[in-house]
């Protein structure tokens, strides 16, 4: 499986719109209005069917070693909990800006580690390579020194911690495959049945995700083209009421959210990020009547009014125009009137509706780039290893959403009438 699903139970683990005071109304048009012949995405908005934690977006930190290696490839370097650089400014800031970034530290080689207390009677040395050990690696010591620096890292970041497919040369084109995307459905939903008959107070986790076995494939899972499989991950999971999705890695490995040599973000950084401040807790309900190469997902908007809509176009050569309509809301005030909205009482001569969108897409348009734009610019860190600002464009909102062929768009609109996110 390309996750690994965290069931935490006592005891074990288990791996596995618009609104307006006194007057009414909505420019949210029903399903049964949607826009004829056009493609459309029906949100059902009148309650959430599911609800994820506030910091539903984790990442992992690992302990393996500089001399890890996978298929001749040696990807982890300085990069782990054992050796990264915990002073430098990128990665600082990369973990500030999520205020906080769940982590969730371990890996395989946790079991094999021991900690430095200060008072152990044996010496506290590092893994070493052993091809006869489970995992490659002997017994291994996290000096007590590195245990104080890494806390240090943790408070000063705001960082929360908490306690699979390979090297594929067709990885590619499975990414871009709905067929292949919507093969985690039936996981999720049959760990979401267990949990409702169960009876229990249990939570579901993905506790480690990296969508490749054995470190990843560079130029793959940490290029433009695996942020189709991430935010579709992110959304698939969030909908079956997952409450965490941790990432693997933070850095490290060549599926890291950060690079492993420099922490510069690659482009699921950004992705992450994007999600983490514009994707509420409550999951709404979403269809789209087009194709089957746009993913569709939504959620209440986090942190504001109405929705934030996600948007990912698997096509490199169709641009869909989009538009967004409400599953059973009901129509309030001027609607019921009969009246058109290029007048509402109380708004002046005209009121205009507008939406924020945030459009990514590969640098040059190549799939493996490792750079993104954000509407149409590259978004890199300062001088100061500042992580850059995230703005939208706005959009008058009675249009359709456009988007691009290899495109990814979230879309925050604040208009829609959502009574489930009251």
């Amino acid at each position: 499986m390309a996750a690994g699903l965290l069931l935490k139970v006592v005891g074990f683990c288990v791996w596995a719109l618009f609104w307006l005071g006194g007057q009414s109304a909505t420019v949210t048009p029903t399903a049964g209005e949607a826009f004829a012949g056009g493609e459309a995405v029906v949100v059902d908005a009148r309650s959430a069917i599911a609800v994820t934690d506030e910091d539903f977006v984790c990442a992992t930190l690992d302990w393996w070693p500089p001399d890890k290696c996978d298929y001749g490839t040696c990807s982890w370097g300085l990069a782990t909990l054992l050796n990264m650089d915990l002073s430098n400014k990128i990665l600082l800031n990369a973990v500030k800006a999520f205020s906080p970034l769940k982590l969730r530290l371990g890996g395989s080689l946790q079991d094999m580690l021991i900690y430095d207390t200060g008072d152990s009677q044996q010496p506290c040395t590092p893994f070493v390579k052993n091809t006869s050990a489970m995992f490659g690696f002997s017994q291994g010591c996290l000096p007590l020194h590195r245990w104080d620096e890494l806390n240090a890292f943790f408070k000063e970041s705001g960082g929360s911690s908490v306690q699979f497919s390979g090297v594929d040369d067709h990885l590619i084109d499975k990414i871009l495959n709905p067929s292949y995307l919507d093969g985690m459905t039936s996981t999720f939903s049959n760990l979401q049945g267990i949990l409702k008959s169960a009876g229990t107070s249990a939570v579901a986790w993905v506790g480690e995700a990296g969508g490749a076995y054995n470190s990843g494939h560079h130029l793959v899972t940490d290029a433009f083209v695996f942020s189709f499989w991430y935010l579709d991950q992110l959304g698939m999971s969030s909908k079956y009421d997952t409450k965490s999705y941790c990432r693997q890695t933070l850095v490290g490995g060549n599926y890291g959210l950060l690079n492993t040599t420099t922490f510069e973000p690659n482009p699921d950084y950004y992705s992450a990020l994007l999600w983490h401040r514009l994707m509420g807790t409550k999951v709404l309900s979403t269809t789209f009547n087009g194709t089957n190469m746009i993913r569709a997902y939504a959620h209440c908007a986090r942190n504001s009014d109405g929705i934030t809509l996600l948007l990912i176009n698997l096509s490199g050569t169709n641009t869909d125009q989009i538009y967004v309509t409400s599953e059973g809301a009901q129509t309030q005030g001027s609607r019921k009137e009969g009246r058109g909205f290029s007048h509402i009482p109380g708004l002046g001569k005209a009121a205009v509706f507008t939406r924020e969108e945030y459009h990514l897409t590969p640098k040059d348009g190549k799939l493996q780039s490792q750079q993104v734009l954000l509407n149409g610019n590259v978004l890199a860190t300062d001088a100061n290893g500042e992580i850059p600002k995230l703005e939208p464009v706005q959009v008058e909102g009675t249009q359709p959403i456009t988007v691009a062929p290899y495109s990814i768009v979230f879309a925050h609109i604040p208009s829609f009438y959502a009574p489930a996110c009251r």
